[in-house]
């Protein structure tokens, strides 16, 4: 503008200038270069004119794909009109005078309108006022939108996740930022999409308890079930509160209301996991109960396959392959078709299973317990849950020994996906005790009424359950014997003959070595490839002592829980320090496979070196050339059968 103007004011003083140049110049020529650069001046207002409105098209696209893309996109044909009708008016009248000095103008143009351009974003993006915007399937009062009343600085984002982490054990803040019904990865296995169903399944009572869950993770949850089950087998959701104290739940029946075939029962009191879901079995009425945690994701066809197997087995009690949902970035990741197995600790873990039929069942000899189907009526003649249990941990130990010794069976199904979201640890209180408590009194109440002899091993690897009152049992021993189960000689033989037990042992214990007086321990390192190392001998109620508890097996392995004691040795006549390790047993022998010999030594089969410590500050076990020395002689606490020995 202020460029027209100043044109304006060279042309209405033209004779004025005329007449200087003439005076100064003395020549026509050099009046007809004055007037040529006034309309050079014109031209160079209507192209920067030009330029901006080109920039300001592109600003408002832009802001249109930033902060406005769910409005109609007709709101934006104004502006291309008038930019294309301006650029073709400019194009037709100015294109020779652009063309002797368009590369100057357009250049310097773009320079000025560009940081006017980011002038404008900044003010928009970091000093705008709040905008809230909504997501298809989630109410705006309930998500952060991406505008702010004022820049939310990396630093304060990070404030804000840390504080969700703290509160829930995941990242409840990038949840808050994602649609309730966002699309999920179809992580079934191969041929899962080709199998059919039959039409009349049994209809199903999903029950999901919960305790000051965040809300967008509860709601995600139910709106997976209801987008992804048939309507026909889908007969309620039980949303059961467990008492939950948490503000941010004010809302949830305002949510609930929206959602079809969904009810809200509240608890009168904190009670956990076991007793409300009792409390929402007893209210259910499908023909089959599925049993959900409240921070899951059902996948596409993850209730057919259940529901077909309660269908062929009212005693069969099927569970999902369990996807992970990343706590911290909410990222969908499929996991391997894998089983719950345990060790003697209690301790549940993934194990893998080989497929030949990628669509075909899974035996599994426990189950995680969180995600599961039942016939309701199987669940009441099987004995429903050990109501004596407190809060959660234990329940699934339970239920998987009662399942499988008194006529039922569990499975896997890599047919039936559901993603769950894995925490480090639970974020709320375990009524007043320790969490650690409650786990080993429910333990201690699986083991004194399904472990008959093997509760000795438990006890060895958690020796503080064995002081732990754990209430009365009888009832629970009475339904065993109505039910007539199986011995747990008969589970162990069926479902998990690599478990060690002191039939399956040599010796058992610390592993001293007579040189230093210390104990093998793996220092609560659980991974494989993690090191072995050496430490002071532990007495059995110090925190640590399960550290230095082995099993020799007479597959002639040594086994702390689930892992075996490794040593890989390339070149076998290389007779330098060899790293022992930890590895997942895998039954071969080969790396995993010790000798005991009658002098005290621990020989490692493949290499014929002996296990071997050096000095007490530096806790490393080796293996080395065998010669009788102090340091390769080591002793067992337990020695079962001496007889059985290879020495």
């Amino acid at each position: 503008y202020q460029r027209r103007v100043r044109g304006s004011d060279i042309v209405s003083n033209n004779e004025e200038l005329t007449d200087h140049v003439s005076n100064v110049l003395d020549g026509k020529q050099q009046l007809e270069d004055a007037k040529k650069a006034v309309s050079d001046l014109s031209v160079i207002c209507k192209a920067l004119r030009v330029i901006l409105v080109m920039q300001c098209s592109m600003l408002a696209q832009f802001l249109w794909q930033l902060v406005i893309r769910h409005t109609n996109n007709e709101q934006l044909r104004p502006i291309r009109v008038f930019v294309k009708k301006q650029y073709g008016v400019i194009t037709k009248h100015l294109k020779p005078k652009l063309k002797e000095h368009g590369k100057l103008l357009y250049g310097g143009g773009m320079v000025v309108s560009t940081w006017v351009v980011f002038f404008v974003l900044y003010k928009v993006l970091f000093t705008a006022d709040y905008m809230e915007l909504s997501y298809p399937g989630v109410h705006k009062s309930n998500i952060y939108g991406p505008l702010y009343k004022r820049h939310v600085a990396s630093r304060e984002k990070k404030s804000l996740e840390d504080l969700a982490m703290k509160k829930h054990r995941f990242n409840s803040f990038k949840s808050d930022q994602m649609p309730v019904n966002r699309l999920i990865p179809d992580t079934r296995s191969q041929g899962c999409g080709e199998l059919m169903y039959p039409h009349n399944l049994p209809v199903a009572s999903v029950i999901i308890v919960f305790h000051n869950e965040a809300l967008t993770v509860l709601i995600r949850t139910v709106r997976s079930v209801i987008d992804r089950t048939p309507p026909h087998l889908l007969r309620e959701i039980l949303l059961v509160d467990d008492f939950s104290d948490d503000g941010e739940l004010k809302t949830l029946d305002a949510e609930i209301a929206k959602l079809e075939k969904t009810r809200h029962v509240r608890l009168p009191k904190r009670s956990g996991l076991i007793k409300a879901r009792l409390f929402g079995a007893s209210k259910a009425s499908g023909e089959v109960m599925i049993f959900l945690d409240s921070h899951c994701e059902c996948n596409v066809g993850w209730a057919e396959p259940l529901l077909y197997e309660v269908k062929m087995d009212r005693t069969t009690v099927p569970s999902p392959i369990i996807d992970v949902i990343m706590f911290d970035t909410f990222e969908y990741r499929q996991a391997h078709p894998q089983v719950g197995a345990f060790d003697w600790s209690f301790t549940f873990y993934w194990q893998a299973r080989d497929q030949k039929n990628f669509t075909e069942p899974l035996i599994a000899p426990v189950m995680a317990g969180g995600l599961f189907a039942i016939d309701r009526s199987y669940f009441e003649e099987i004995g429903t849950y050990d109501t004596d249990m407190n809060i959660w941990g234990g329940e699934n130990m339970e239920m998987s020994f009662r399942v499988w010794m008194c006529g039922g069976r569990l499975l896997s199904l890599p047919c039936s996906r559901v993603g769950h979201i894995f925490r480090d640890r639970a974020p709320y209180s375990f009524g007043g005790e320790s969490q650690v408590l409650t786990l080993y009194r429910n333990y201690a109440r699986a083991v004194e009424v399904w472990l008959d002899d093997h509760k000795e091993l438990f006890y060895r690897f958690v020796p503080l359950a064995k002081d732990i009152d754990i209430g009365d049992i009888s009832s629970r021993v009475n339904l065993r014997k109505r039910l007539r189960c199986k011995s747990f000689d008969w589970y162990l033989e069926k479902l998990l003959p690599m478990l060690p037990t002191e039939k399956r042992l040599l010796a058992s214990g610390q592993i001293r070595n007579n040189k230093i007086g210390q104990c093998v321990d793996t220092l609560g390192k659980r991974r494989a490839n993690d090191t072995v190392s050496h430490y002071r001998c532990l007495p059995k109620r110090e925190p640590g002592y399960t550290n230095q508890v082995w099993m020799y097996s007479k597959r002639y392995e040594i086994i702390s829980l689930e892992n075996c004691l490794d040593a890989s040795v390339p070149d076998p006549n290389d007779k330098s320090y060899k790293r022992v390790s930890l590895w997942p047993c895998h039954g071969l022998g080969g790396n995993q496979k010790w000798h005991y010999s009658a002098t005290q030594q621990v020989i490692h089969s493949e290499s014929q070196l002996c296990l071997s410590v050096g000095d007490p500050g530096k806790p490393k076990l080796f293996l080395d050339k065998c010669d009788g020395s102090a340091h390769q002689m080591f002793t067992f606490t337990n020695i079962y059968s001496q007889d059985d020995f290879d020495f």
